[in-house]
């Protein structure tokens, strides 16, 4: 799962995002062939989260709930009849 960070009243990204992976040995490959890479004019810079309180089990939660969300449906309002 990925999340490219933006800034709210742009919508431009930041120029940094969040990886998770599911399995430790994805985290290990991605590092060793990617940190260092360039994507457009800025280098990869890859590292392993220091974050304790989460466990493997809540990310592949959180990963399932992600897929399965359905997309939002605009309601309309009083107005827009």
């Amino acid at each position: 799962m990925a999340k490219v960070v933006r800034d709210k009243r742009t919508g431009k990204t930041k120029g940094y995002g969040f990886v998770s992976f599911s399995n430790p040995t994805d985290l290990a490959a991605a590092i060793k062939e990617m940190n260092g890479k360039y994507v457009g004019n800025r280098p990869i810079k890859l590292r392993k989260s220091n974050w304790k309180e989460r466990t493997d089990v809540e990310a592949l939660q959180r990963q399932k709930n992600h897929i399965q969300k359905k997309p939002k449906t605009q309601k309309k309002g009083i107005l827009h009849k």
